[in-house]
């Protein structure tokens, strides 16, 4: 997360999330948001 702020991680995040519940992308996409998000989750429970 090099010079990401947790705001703007957990922002990210809601995007990804909504992405992904929508459910209308390519499975190589789906997957490659879903890694992202799971990078940015354990960035920020880092800061928590």
């Amino acid at each position: 997360m090099a010079g990401v702020k947790f705001e703007q991680a957990m922002a990210r995040l809601e995007v990804i999330v909504g992405e992904l519940e929508k459910g209308d992308l390519p499975l190589d996409e789906s997957l490659k948001i879903f890694e992202e998000g799971i990078r940015l989750s354990k960035s920020c429970l880092k800061v928590l």
